[in-house]
């Protein structure tokens, strides 16, 4: 050791350009590194979404949904698959085991899933979630004069091109009612008078579609190449277009008619499947844009936001192209917060070492370290591929005390004790010396304290897939900081050694608190019986004050963003659901606090495609309000109630957290699951559930969740229809004809493609008068449609919904503010026990609370795990258990300190405040490794009750020192620097909490543990 901290003095300049090449190097990194909110991992859980117009439940189900699910269940490692069908839709959640790469599951679902048919027509979505699939940002085109599908031909030719041209850019996605449809409406008097059918119409049509290839002809040195191109130019054209659909001629052939001798042309808005909005004006078309995986989405917001500014001079009169929501800001501020959490921290940590050092050049030359062991660590970050989020940033604060500690360790050691009014050259001798004494035993502590972030590698889960990247920025920290103190600060402390400096007066207050520390450590190393009283008390208080916290999954966050889905009565049409969300969108936009209100109905903020019922508003809160998100949303709840009491359901959350939570598969906090053979006593029981919930009183809201596809009219062929020559197909292509449409090709507008609808312009129908419908014979002759059909009508339709293939319904529902998940949930045990189902209904309890108390058992076994690896470790460092049971022991009674912390401040106990009993540990066993290796090395291999005490006096300045700003460090989290700190708050108290107790844990109960010890069993000679 002397000869390499020699080396490191005669290379003191060499290592000071390498600390500036350090600092250069780490801040490059920190630009390169990419920004977001949560770290950009793949979950595994890949999403299939099968959409085919407005085919029935029963045919998508037995069509698609239950083929998929079968061959979806046969992927290896697929570990739970939930399916629901709707008409048009299915829907497939396919959860693969945690050893899974999520890449691999994506590729082998698919394949898998690519082998199974589809009827003519359906579109299959596969998408693997990740962070990155969900927009970052939102624009919308609006305007008062301007309908959404006119404004179509824009976002496609140039909206969509300009943001795609955006480097980082993944997705761009448009909501609207569509493009414009050009409608043949067809006379029923007409087509009677020709003996013509619809569908005749459709084949012709479809026949002068087009181009054809027509071959090639090589003349005069060229080729040509012949093309027959029936199709019309244009909406006129197409009325002007003859087709073999008049009288038949003598030989039976048709002779040819134009289209308009038939019906009108036109050209509009297609029929109202997907629509949007956004408060304050008549129309909109909603742009979402998503960024690629790894990019940096602050940087590609801004050149969005810039390809916007310039898009908007070019934009068609009356429209305008305005921004909904951007999260990169939410990223920046949140970022923002964390960076002036952590710089504050990092000044407060440094006045306590300015105050205990009272030098302002050794208390600077500590502060040295940190700006090298954060640049350091960015750049490590870099090279592994990593980014800047409130995960890794988290880390990078919750490791700033061990970065300080480091400095202090070794500045501390080697500038006390130095001899008075000698010579330069001695005093930096003695100062390398010192400092050579306690880097090993320094380096060992910051090995060992390490492994305790270890276990977290084996976190399965969301807390897993989040926390491994806080765990790895706290390991690569510490490591790069004991670099910086093995390879710097030596050379440091020899260099403030040579400027000699007058003993500050000691206080009398630090006079005092030594020697009544003397006198306790005396007492209990004499009676080490007096430490089982104090750990009973600390005990008994951490138990009173764990049990009773409320719990939660992940730390409330204040987004300023607000998801609100919400369905009106089954069966609403879609124009209907759209007027009661712009509605409910002027509700909210009325108030001061909400800065911007779009809605989107038909589809959902997850999928492409849902039921006409169902909507979801996204709401946009004022940076500068005054009132907090969850405030918000409790006023929020109770005017859209008050305005919309018909509403079968309204939720309000958070859109990240909500995204977090929807990407690891639950989508409440909290869900009741009944699975049985029938969907009908499942959904009768169901809504008993959701009554008896609803009167405990204990929870916010509580929706059965029933989607269903509304009305449904029956048309069962007659045996009459049979003998006429009509079957059920026939049935059903003339009465879509009739009612809704057939596609017969499209037409071009430049590169506009114009989808060509055909119709019969029949008077609306109504359940009541749809048995008057007219079809057409083979024989050309028309009938009611009742004397074909028997017509039906179905009040409700519910979707199907399988859980790994056994039927089962749901229900969601949140606990009143204050009320922990584990307490929730053990009212809804109960409430089922009450309920007396049959045995054939089984209920389980689910949503996010089975994660939490899955992360909680996991914890509480990676916690468990990293005590026992540290009890190892102390055996190997001591040569023998007594050390290592008495600093064990005094390690876990910190924990009692962070509980009663969390409980004080009326904080829940969530992960983050977990992973701070973890950060507790790793801290508090540096200051336990070095008290007994200090004995150790004094006393020999098997130090006695006395020279452990005399360690823990020398060691109780710096550890003083070093816990009193590890504890202050994280003050400005604790109490709420900006909103982008409320993720690590819970961590922060918790570790203030467990590092003021850890102190007392460290320096009393440490050495009279080890004093007991070595009472029960005398040591063995050497």
């Amino acid at each position: 050791m002397r000869r390499y901290l020699d080396f490191l003095w005669t290379n003191r300049a060499t290592l000071t350009l390498l600390a500036l090449l350090l600092l250069v190097a780490g801040w490059l990194a920190l630009g390169a590194l990419p920004r977001s909110v949560f770290p950009d991992v793949d979950f595994p859980r890949v999403t299939v979404l099968v959409s085919d117009a407005n085919l029935p439940v029963r045919y998508m189900l037995l069509q698609v949904t239950e083929p998929l699910e079968q061959a979806a269940k046969g992927v290896a490692g697929v570990r739970l698959v939930k399916s629901q069908s709707g008409v048009g839709l299915s829907k497939l959640h396919v959860y693969f085991g945690d050893h899974v790469a999520p890449e691999t599951a994506y590729l082998t679902l698919q394949a898998r899933l690519a082998q199974i048919p589809l009827p003519p027509g359906a579109r299959m979505t596969v998408r693997l979630m990740t962070p990155h699939i969900q927009p970052f940002a939102q624009y919308a085109l609006v305007s008062d004069r301007v309908d959404s599908s006119a404004m179509m031909p824009f976002y496609a030719f140039d909206v969509r091109p300009a943001l795609l041209s955006v480097r980082g850019v993944y997705q761009v996605n448009g909501t609207g009612r569509g493009w414009p449809v050009v409608t043949l409406s067809l006379s029923p008097r007409r087509l009677a008078e020709h003996h013509l059918s619809a569908g005749q119409v459709v084949a012709a049509l479809r026949q002068a579609q087009g181009p054809f290839f027509a071959g090639l002809l090589n003349r005069f040195h060229q080729q040509f190449v012949l093309v027959s191109e029936p199709r019309p130019k244009d909406p006129a054209a197409l009325g002007r277009l003859m087709l073999p659909l008049g009288p038949r001629g003598p030989d039976g052939a048709r002779a040819a008619l134009p289209l308009d001798a038939l019906g009108h042309v036109s050209t509009g808005p297609p029929p109202l499947i997907i629509g949007a909005a956004v408060s304050g004006y008549r129309h909109a078309l909603l742009i979402d844009v998503s960024a690629q995986a790894g990019a940096n989405v602050v940087q590609v917001a801004g050149q969005v936001h810039a390809q916007v500014q310039s898009l908007r001079a070019e934009l068609p009169p009356g429209v305008h192209l305005i921004r909904i929501y951007d999260f990169s800001s939410l990223v920046r501020h949140s970022l923002g917060d964390v960076w002036i959490a952590l710089l504050l921290g990092t000044a407060i940590a440094w006045a306590v070492v300015l105050l205990f050092l009272r030098r302002l050049d050794s208390a600077l030359a500590t502060l040295l370290v940190v700006p090298l062991a954060m640049a350091g660590t960015f750049l490590v970050l870099h090279v592994l591929g990593f980014g800047i989020n409130i995960m890794t940033l988290g880390g990078l604060t919750a490791a700033i005390g061990a970065l300080i500690d480091h400095a202090i360790v070794v500045m501390e050691r080697g500038l006390r004790g130095l001899p008075a009014g000698a010579a330069p050259a001695l005093r930096r001798r003695t100062a390398l010396a010192a400092c050579g004494e306690i880097l090993p035993l320094m380096t060992l502590a910051t090995l060992t304290s390490s492994v305790v972030f270890l276990p977290l590698i084996f976190l399965s889960g969301t807390l897993g897939l989040l926390f491994r990247h806080m765990a790895l920025a706290i390991v690569i920290a510490l490591l790069v900081s004991q670099i910086v103190a093995l390879a710097l600060t030596p050379v440091l402390a020899a260099w403030l050694a040579h400027r000699p400096a007058r003993p500050p007066k000691p206080w009398r207050w630090a006079r005092r608190l030594r020697l009544g520390y003397d006198r306790a450590l005396r007492a209990g190393t004499r009676r080490p019986w007096l430490a089982l009283p104090v750990a009973a008390v600390l005990i008994g208080a951490g138990l009173l004050a764990g049990l009773g916290l409320p719990t939660a999954f992940l730390p409330r966050w204040d987004e300023g963003a607000i998801a609100v889905p919400f369905r009106t009565p089954v069966g609403t049409p879609t124009d209907e659901t759209l007027a009661t969300g712009r509605r409910l969108a002027a509700v909210a936009a009325h108030d001061a606090a909400v800065a911007r209100v779009s809605v989107v109905v038909g589809r959902s903020l997850e999928n492409s495609r849902a039921t006409s019922n169902k909507g979801d508003l996204v709401i946009i809160l004022r940076r500068d309000r005054g009132v907090t998100t969850a405030a918000m949303m409790q006023t929020l709840r109770r005017q859209f109630h008050a305005a919309q009491p018909d509403l079968i359901e309204l939720k309000l959350h958070q859109i990240m957290s909500n995204r977090l939570e929807n990407l690891s598969g639950s989508h409440s906090p909290l869900s009741i699951l009944l699975f049985g053979k029938d969907p009908a006593e499942l959904h009768r029981y169901g809504k008993r559930l959701q009554v008896e919930v609803r009167a405990s009183g204990r929870f916010e809201n509580a929706v059965f969740k029933s989607p269903s596809a509304g009305p449904e009219i029956v048309l069962r062929p007659r045996d009459r229809a049979r003998l006429l020559g009509v079957d059920g197909r026939e049935i059903a292509a003339q009465v879509r004809a009739d009612e809704w449409g057939r596609r017969a090709g499209f037409l071009l507008r430049g590169e506009q493609i114009l989808p060509l609808r055909v119709r019969v312009d029949t008077p609306g129908e109504s359940p009541q008068t749809l048995a008057r419908l007219p079809l057409r014979l083979p024989d050309g002759t028309q009938t009611p449609l009742g004397q074909l059909a028997h017509v039906r009508l179905h009040g409700s339709v519910p979707y199907v919904t399988h859980d790994n293939l056994v039927p089962y319904a749901y229900l969601w529902m949140a606990p009143k503010p204050g009320e922990g998940l584990a307490a929730a949930a053990g009212v809804l045990h109960h409430i089922i026990a009450g309920a007396h189902l049959p045995p054939g209904i089984v209920a389980v309890v689910g949503g996010y609370y089975r994660q939490q108390a899955q992360g909680f058992r996991q914890m509480a076994l990676i916690l468990g795990g990293a005590l026992l690896v540290l009890l190892i470790l102390f055996g190997f460092q001591f040569s023998g258990q007594r050390p290592a049971l008495a600093g064990l022991a005094a390690i876990m009674l910190a924990a009692p300190g962070a509980f009663l912390a969390l409980r004080l401040t009326g904080t829940a106990l969530d992960s983050t405040a977990f992973l701070g009993l973890l950060l507790v540990s790793s801290i508090a066993v540096n200051n336990v490794i070095l008290i007994f290796s200090l004995a150790r090395g004094r006393a020999g291999r098997q130090p006695d009750a006395a020279a452990v005490a005399r360690s823990a006096r020398l060691r109780l300045r710096p550890i003083m020192m070093t816990m009193l700003a590890d504890v202050l460090g994280f003050l400005p989290i604790a109490i709420g620097v900006g909103r982008g700190t409320d993720l690590l708050k819970p961590l922060a108290i918790a570790v203030m909490g467990g590092l003021s107790l850890a102190v007392f844990a460290s320096l009393w109960l440490a050495p009279v543990f080890y004093a007991g010890l070595l009472r029960l069993r005398p040591a063995r000679a050497d």
